[in-house]
């Protein structure tokens, strides 16, 4: 258990990342960018989607450390992660991959979207139906299996 530990505590400083990158866009934003950015739709992209990146990643941290602190639920955590139903159904659905090329493709979009804004809105739309179909599978998957 010791070694599940140490997993959640290295969560819990990688999650750290993405609070310290939406903070520091916060910040750019109120003091750095200029009005024609601020007015640009992809500038309201990227702050929201910062704003729920960082709160989303705090969640997060708070439920490591609840987890963290609590062996009967660190206990309950591990066994819900080494579950060899909820792997296959995750494979099945293909959810590692997915999430990849979902995130990779919104990046992709914002930094298209400077230049086109059709691109950014295919790309964004693309990855946001790309994850809801995974997540309609494996909730297939999880009644059915």
């Amino acid at each position: 258990m010791e070694n599940y530990k140490n997993v959640v505590k290295t969560r819990i400083t990688l999650l750290t990342i993405p609070v310290l990158i939406a903070v520091s866009l916060g910040i750019y934003s109120v003091f750095f960018a200029s009005e024609a950015t601020k007015e640009s739709h992809m500038f309201g992209f990227q702050c929201g989607f910062s704003i729920v990146l960082g709160i989303s990643a705090i969640v997060f941290i708070v439920r490591q450390k609840a987890i963290l602190n609590d062996e009967m639920k660190l206990k309950l955590q591990y066994n819900k992660e080494n579950d060899e139903r909820l792997k296959t159904i995750r494979a099945k659905a293909g959810m590692p991959l997915l999430f990849i090329t979902s995130v990779g493709m919104i990046v992709a979009g914002v930094v298209a979207g400077y230049f086109s804004l059709a691109v950014f809105s295919a790309l964004v739309s693309a990855a946001v139906i790309q994850m809801l179909i995974g997540a309609i599978i494996k909730q297939i998957y999880m009644r059915k299996l």
